[in-house]
């Protein structure tokens, strides 16, 4: 089954120059080699990455009069319901806030259609393109909660109606042939993670529709054009074939090739990192590196983020792994007091959560944060 045809336009995120630190090098792969047999205690790690986690939450408080719906889900990719966001003076959670009809620019769900499975009206988002306001990429929004794990029968107040991020996500699923972008990358994340056993259903066009036409499509995009160096394709592919195994079912076809796209991203993010543990500035292109802080903490926390999904969890003991999360801590916790692009920096956070969580286990941050709103 093939993809109907739509122009492809991709948007590729801008980040911001600050001033930054980073020493100049000639990279070196024997250089790399001898500091990977540095070993680093186990529990400096987990304790370094709870330290940065904690530090960061707190530090780094969104306000709804200066930030829009835009930094709140990429806030939501690392911390979840957990965020939490000044209110007119109150700390309050941010996505409890939007959920039961708080406001922010960017956020502006409607009804969808009735969804025959449920019986209930879908939810959608407006695309708003090129924007750091609202959602700038189909399903980007839906696809952040879902790495955040926020459960699917969490209520959601629209037009004065109850509805729940299900109602959102089946309406998803049903839209996923009517997708002018072609760019299907957060529409995959959500589906895998939201509906892993779903395998076809009938979508807006009337065709009953398996991911696996949408996953070959990505498969075969150039990543050096992608937004974020293609770390979010990346992710979208990694979570399709994820979303395959959890079906009990062979890796072939389109999921074959998402496989050998994963797999060749994990080896030259590898063979392109730094000799100070940081991935390369050109994601997977080549290698890089900056004095652009922002740079450097949104490329390494992409990375990062890609590679603690996708590898084994076994292979997050390696010692290229623990120097890139020991060096992401370092550049966070130097940054603490500077207002830095929200999408890297929450990335960056996410990359570190999700690897705290496979490789140690559960971290509760939730001590220091506020009640639910009245």
């Amino acid at each position: 089954m093939s993809i109907p045809p739509r122009p492809a336009i991709f948007l590729v995120f801008l980040t911001i120059p600050l001033l930054g630190c980073l020493p100049s090098f000639k990279d070196s792969v024997q250089e790399r080699t001898d500091l990977e047999k540095v070993p680093v205690a186990k529990n400096l790690v987990q304790s370094t990455i709870d330290t940065t986690l904690s530090r960061n939450l707190e530090g780094r408080l969104l306000s709804a009069n200066r930030n829009a719906a835009w930094q709140v889900f990429h806030g939501a990719v690392a911390f979840g319901l957990d965020l939490p966001m000044d209110v007119n003076g109150d700390v309050v959670f941010a996505l409890d806030y939007l959920f039961q009809g708080g406001q922010l620019p960017g956020w502006v769900p409607y009804e969808g259609d009735v969804i025959e499975s449920t019986g209930r009206r879908g939810l959608r988002l407006t695309v708003e393109e090129g924007s750091f306001t609202g959602q700038g990429h189909v399903d980007q929004f839906l696809g952040y909660i879902s790495q955040a794990k926020v459960p699917m029968d969490t209520k959601l107040v629209v037009g004065g109606n109850e509805h729940t991020v299900e109602d959102w996500v089946r309406q998803a699923q049903r839209d996923v042939s009517n997708n002018p972008y072609r760019e299907y990358s957060w529409t995959l994340i959500a589906l895998a993670n939201y509906l892993p056993t779903d395998e076809k259903w009938v979508a807006t066009d009337g065709r009953t529709w398996t991911l696996e036409p949408f996953v070959s499509f990505e498969a075969k995009q150039k990543l050096s054009e992608s937004a974020c160096g293609g770390m979010h394709r990346l992710m979208g592919l990694a979570h399709a074939v994820s979303y395959r195994q959890k079906l009990g079912e062979p890796i072939t076809g389109g999921y074959e090739e998402a496989k050998l796209v994963v797999d060749d991203a994990i080896q030259k993010a590898r063979a392109f990192q730094n000799s100070d543990g940081s991935f390369s500035t050109r994601y997977s292109e080549r290698p890089g590196n900056s004095a652009d802080l922002n740079l450097c903490i949104g490329a390494t926390g992409h990375t990062l983020e890609f590679l603690a999904y996708a590898l084994p969890k076994e292979r997050l003991e390696e010692r290229w792994m623990e120097r890139a999360v020991m060096r992401l801590c370092a550049m966070l916790d130097s940054t603490i007091e500077i207002d830095l692009e929200c999408g890297g920096i929450y990335h960056a956070l996410a990359g570190l959560k999700l690897y705290r969580e496979r490789r140690f286990g559960p971290i509760n941050l939730t001590e220091t944060q506020p009640s639910t709103p009245e």
